[in-house]
């Protein structure tokens, strides 16, 4: 029997939210931004938060995936 079903599949919004806030915070995304000097304010902000947050809320999406939480 499978634990996959539609209630599961909102796991994917924190799954794909994580990944999305990681590859901002290493400065993957956005690759070329319109303001730049703004942007790397706001990486030197929030890149060290982002980074220790985004596998958290990577690992809670897999975790709802999988029917453990």
């Amino acid at each position: 029997m499978s634990n996959w079903n539609i209630g599961n599949l909102e796991g994917l919004i924190p799954l794909l939210g994580g990944i999305y806030c990681y590859l901002l915070a290493n400065g993957t995304l956005p690759r070329k931004p319109k303001e730049p000097e703004k942007m790397e304010l706001w990486r030197r902000k929030f890149s060290r938060m982002l980074k220790i947050l985004s596998p958290i809320v990577i690992i809670f999406g897999i975790l709802q995936l999988l029917g453990v939480v």
